[in-house]
Formats: C-alpha cells, structure tokens, sequence
C-alpha cells in the first residue's frame, strides 16, 4: 500500500513538473548589426515555452523591412524532472531604407521582447564590405536606353563564399519585355580580397515591346547555406541551415519609339552589316550551279528578327533559296544575331547577266539615322552552246482530225463480256494453282521504276533515289544503258535536273550532310517523264 502511493506521488509531481512552466521570457536576436540594405539578416525569436506557431506577429516589421520565410521549431528537454521548453522562430528581414531602423518589442501571449537598433548602411559603405557576405549579388546591362524591339542583354553573378544547402534564383521582371534565358549558366572561381569566391554567371536577353520609362527588376537569390565550418559532422545532414535571401537591384530602362516617318521592316541596332561569298571569277561553265551565300550580322537584333532575302533573277538565269541558317550568341555583353542564306544560281543559256544588288535599311541605334547595308551589282558571264531544240519537218503531213461517236450502249455491252470473261478466266487459272498475283503485275515495268522513284521522292529517300535513278532511265530508253549519274546529265542535258542532282549528292556524300528534301526533284522527273514518253509517241507517231 505505502509502495503504491509513492508511484503515484511520483507520477503527480511528474506531472505537475510539465504543466507548471508558464511562458516567462521572450528573447530576440539578429545575426548582424549593422546590416547592408538589400541584403538578408536573420531574426531569431525564442519563447521560453512551448506555444502555438502563430502565436508570434511580424506586421509591425513590414514598414521598414521585407518580411520573407519564417521557420518555426520547438524542443522539450527534461533534466531531474526539470521540463524545459522552447520555441523558436527564424525569419529573413531585407532592411528598405538607409538609416537607423528600430525592430520593435515582438510580444507572445502578453509577453514582450526587448527592442533591438538597428544601423542600415548603403552597399557601397565601405563598412558593408568589411563585413563578411556569405552570397552576394550583381547584375548589369548592355544598354539602359534602347528602342522598341531593341534586344539587350542582361548579366547576372551570384558570389557564393559558403556550402550551399538549398539555392533558387528568380526570373527577372519588366513590363512590356519578352525576357529569355540565353545558354547555361557558367561556373568559375575567383580570388576576391584575398578570398577564393565560387561565381555562377547567367545572362538573359530582354526585348522592349513598348515604348516608354521601366524598371527591370533583376533576379532574387533565396536559399540556405551550410553554418557548420571546418569538417562535417556525422550528424550534419540534421543540422539547419541558415537562410539567406538577397534582392536584386533595380534598373531604369528608357525605351524610344520608332522614329515618326520611319517606313519599312524595323531593324534597331548599333552595327549591321551584310556581305556574300562566291566562287571567284567572273565566267562560269553552262549547267553548273553558282552558289551564293549571303550573311547578315547585326547586334542587339536576333537572328530570327532578320530579313529573308528574295531577288529576281534575269531572264537567262534560275535562282532557287536554300532554308536560311539562323545563328545568336553574345559577344562582350552584347547580343548578336547572324543569318546565313545560300542561293543556288542555275544558268540556262550562255551570256552576260548582272546579279541584282542587295539593299537592307536599317535604324543606327547609336547616332540615330537610317542607313542602308549594300551588297553591289555583280556581272557574270555564263560560257558553253545551249542545246538546240529539235526542229519538225514542215513537210510532215498534218495530223487527220479524228471524230468518234460514242453508243452508251455498246460500251456498256462490252464492258459487261469483258468482265464476265476476266473472272471466268480467273476462277479457272486459280483452280489451275497457275495464277500468283502482287501489286506490281497491274503496272508495266516501265511504270514500276518511275513509281518507286516518285515514292522515294516524297519519302526524302535521297539514298534510294540515288539508286533508282539509273534504273528508271533503262526503262525509259529501252535501246539504251545507263550504268551512273553522268551517263542521265548527259542524255538529258537539263540543267534543272543536273542542279538537283547536284544538291542531291551534295547532301549525302559532302563532309557535312544536310537533310535532303524531294519536292524539286519529284518535279523535275515528272516534267520529263512527260516529256521524254511525249517525244516517243511523236516518234511512233511519225514512223508507224
């Protein structure tokens, strides 16, 4: 009986030890005084209790601070029936302005903290670099005033001098802009004071599609860092970290409107230049492709915000674009756009024929005036003996004009037997095991070559093509063999088809190997499959 009354008193006085504590003390700390404007400090709050979370209100911080993340966490410790208990809240402040700012009393169920002053200074303080900044923050532009449509760029450096735990980095804002993201980001250290600092560089580009006074709000860096020094411990994965947040700066970006008056495609920039690469020398052989390759650069442009080129040729010559190439990447901070377009010139009777010149206005961002990008007038001369166009003897009689009347219904009639013969025909062979039919047995050998060529074409199957070629032309020229490619340049002497041919082999046998389409190639063998089986019938025709 005396034993059982003593485990009860010592349960009642355990007991009585968790709930006689009461809430006593409320104590608040920061992890930096003085603090730097725009950059994070930490305030650390403590109850000597165990509270609710909420308990604790930080409204009163938010005229003079940038209140971020707050983490609350609570322990329960007990020593010779002595029950402490704590709670804790951690929250990142961003001072607002430069001068003496006071963290008011923070009170906790009646209870209060004592105030803390605080001493901003301005990041160029030359007591703010003293102090150590475990992450830090720069960002700069390639232009603060540009024009509508007028791309620049925009660098960001993260200096990180402590162990990350947990790291996000923000977009950057403005209004009426397209920011975009150009390349990866890139990782070097650097000896800063005497210090290595590891560094992140990321850059963006930025187009205005409004005129008018913005701000660019670069990016915010949040995140935690490591505040173990020296060696891990085996229990480091537990440890907390200690967050970190810090603002970016704001920039003022004037954009201009397009001039009043301005006419024509809008192209801003400080530099724009455009030029052409061809074979050297003025003559040319009859049949071989010329190839011209035009490039246009320009800075603070993309290269999708160029113009594709298209001129007329004179009468004499083919010009025929290849899909333009596009290029952008940023050279000393400053954007440039490249596009490089090649235009196969195709001859198709000997002369003297002047390329048109190439002309691209464009607005001089730097001493505000139109200019213009010049490629001048080039003559060439094509040499070689046109084929001669063979002529009909006009001595051939004319052709009777042939006049048939149709009777529905005979054809009816016939087409009637017809069937009814094919089918017993049909039955008969099949019963006979002497019938195998495919797909190719309904179309002539001559037709099977050209068919699977034309499938080959719209499949952009240069490699097949390459090997059917030869083969439709001996079934097109049943007296004749052709066992290569220039045995067809030759018997068919068309320079549309030898430029195809070209640009065929080109794409495959080349160093560099492009993708091969087959629409102009489809085209060319249709017209002279047409042309060639035409000519056979004159022939026939003419020679029964």
């Amino acid at each position: 009986m005396v034993k059982s009354m003593q485990l009860s008193f010592l349960i009642f006085c355990i007991l009585a030890s968790f709930y006689a504590s009461a809430l006593e003390t409320v104590t608040a700390t920061v992890d930096r005084n003085p603090a730097v404007i725009n950059q994070s400090l930490v305030l650390t709050v403590v109850a000597d209790d165990s509270v609710s979370a909420d308990a604790l209100d930080l409204s009163s911080l938010e005229k003079d601070f940038i209140v971020g993340n707050t983490q609350v966490s609570s322990q329960t410790s007990m020593v010779n029936f002595n029950t402490t208990r704590i709670t804790k809240w951690t929250t990142v402040l961003i001072p607002k302005r430069v001068e003496q700012l006071i963290i008011p009393a923070l009170t906790i169920q009646g209870v209060k903290s004592q105030p803390i002053a605080m001493q901003i200074l301005a990041e160029n303080d030359s007591r703010a670099k003293q102090q150590t900044q475990l992450i830090s923050l720069d960002a700069e532009v390639s232009a603060d005033e540009v024009y509508v449509q007028q791309q620049f760029t925009l660098k960001v450096k993260l200096f990180i001098l402590a162990e990350l735990r947990r790291a996000n980095l923000s977009d950057p804002k403005m209004t009426g802009a397209d920011i975009q993201k150009i390349g990866q980001d890139e990782e070097s250290i650097e000896v800063i004071n005497g210090k290595r600092v590891r560094v992140i560089e990321r850059n963006y580009k930025v187009k205005p599609e409004t005129s008018g006074k913005f701000t660019l709000h670069s990016p915010h860096f949040n995140g935690e860092v490591s505040q173990s020094s020296g060696r891990r411990s085996l229990f480091s994965s537990m440890e907390q970290g200690k967050p970190i947040t810090v603002r970016g700066k704001e920039i003022a970006i004037n954009v201009k409107p397009i001039p009043e008056g301005f006419t024509g495609e809008w192209l801003p920039s400080e530099l724009l230049t455009v030029n052409e690469q061809m074979p050297e020398g003025e003559e040319f052989e009859l049949g071989e492709p010329i190839t011209r390759k035009i490039i246009i650069t320009a800075a603070g442009l993309t290269a999708e915000q160029l113009p594709e080129l298209d001129f007329n040729a004179p009468d004499g010559l083919k010009i025929y674009p290849d899909q333009a190439e596009d290029a952008s990447t940023i050279r000393n901070g400053t954007l440039f756009g490249q596009k490089n377009q090649d235009f196969a010139i195709v001859p198709i009777k000997p002369g003297t024929y002047t390329l048109p010149e190439v002309i691209i206005p464009w607005w001089n961002t730097k001493f505000d005036r139109l200019e213009q990008a010049v490629i001048p007038a080039k003559t060439i001369t094509i040499t070689g003996i046109a084929a001669q166009t063979p002529i009909v003897s006009q001595q051939l009689p004319s052709e009777p004009v042939i006049v048939t009347e149709y009777n529905t219904t005979l054809q009816w009639l016939f087409l009637t037997l017809w069937l009814l013969t094919s089918a017993s025909w049909f039955y008969v062979a099949k019963l006979k095991g002497r019938i195998h039919l495919s797909k190719d047995s309904f179309v002539s050998e001559d037709k099977q070559s050209y068919l699977k060529l034309m499938a080959a074409c719209k499949q952009n199957d240069g490699e097949q093509v390459i090997a059917l070629l030869p083969k439709w032309a001996n079934d097109l020229f049943d007296s004749e063999h052709f066992a290569n490619l220039d045995q067809l340049r030759t018997k068919f002497n068309d320079a549309e088809f030898n430029s195809a041919l070209a640009k065929l082999q080109k794409s495959y046998y080349a160093n560099e190997k492009n993708q091969w389409h087959g629409d102009d190639m489809l085209k060319i063998i249709s017209r002279m499959q047409t042309r060639v089986v035409q000519q056979q019938q004159v022939e026939i025709a003419l020679n029964p």
